[in-house]
């Protein structure tokens, strides 16, 4: 999984390169950061590299003080470029996650907004509390692949191939609650029906799956993470 961390790049910071980024590459993910700016707004490439990235974590650290009447500090802003990225991420509808160091505030939408504070006096609680984040996220996409009934194959491989067919994708855990859902596409792989669900490979779960030709539902239920094979069905 492609993963955009943003963060400011002053030295005293370096913490992140030097922690953060080691520990999210040891789980199998790739990183990608805004280092090309250094400074200032946000430009094209790094838009690009925010919508090429499923998930966004930003580590919003001290940067601006703010002080009261009498000069002392009360608080401190974040870099700016760090909380336009963050609002970036979470207008392109990526799992954004913020992580705002003590004694950070700022308002706009970061007041309604949930966030996990951080100590830099304590980084290894910070790093303990991402390496338990990001630990459950899949590393790849399940290759959940398709079949249907012969009445229905010539639809539903027209739809596909106009890249206008979707898949309702849920993955229930053993007591039967709703762990993942997602609205996907489905895809035509060397003239196979696939559906790429990012999930982890827990053979604790059951996967559904339902695709709807216009009034009519075809859908798959008790799907294993380890087969991956989907045997739709009209219901």
């Amino acid at each position: 999984m492609k993963i955009f961390v943003s963060y400011s790049f002053r030295v005293e910071n370096s913490w992140v390169e030097s922690y953060v980024v080691p520990v999210i590459e040891c789980f199998g993910h790739e990183v990608m950061t805004g280092r090309i700016l250094d400074a200032g707004g946000l430009d094209d490439e790094v838009r690009k590299k925010i919508t090429q990235c499923r998930r966004v974590l930003c580590f919003a650290s001290r940067a601006k003080p703010n002080y009261d009447q009498t000069g002392a500090v009360v608080s401190y802003q974040p870099p700016e470029w760090v909380r336009d990225e963050l609002m970036m991420a979470r207008g392109a509808e990526r799992d954004a996650i913020e992580f705002r160091e003590k004694g950070v505030s700022y308002g706009g939408a970061s007041i309604v907004r949930p966030y996990v504070e951080f100590d830099r006096d304590q980084l290894p609680q910070l790093l303990l509390d991402l390496a338990q984040r990001v630990c459950e996220w899949p590393v790849g996409p399940l290759q959940l692949r398709l079949s249907v009934p012969d009445q229905f194959q010539a639809e539903v491989q027209q739809a596909a191939d106009a890249n206008t067919l979707r898949a309702r994708c849920l993955a229930i855990d053993m007591g039967g609650a709703e762990r993942s859902a997602e609205d996907l596409r489905v895809q035509v792989r060397d003239d196979q029906l696939i559906v790429p669900f990012w999930i982890k490979p827990d053979p604790n779960l059951s996967i559904e799956i339902e695709v709807n030709l216009g009034a009519r539902r075809l859908a798959a239920r008790g799907i294993s993470p380890a087969v991956r094979d989907a045997k739709l069905r009209l219901v």
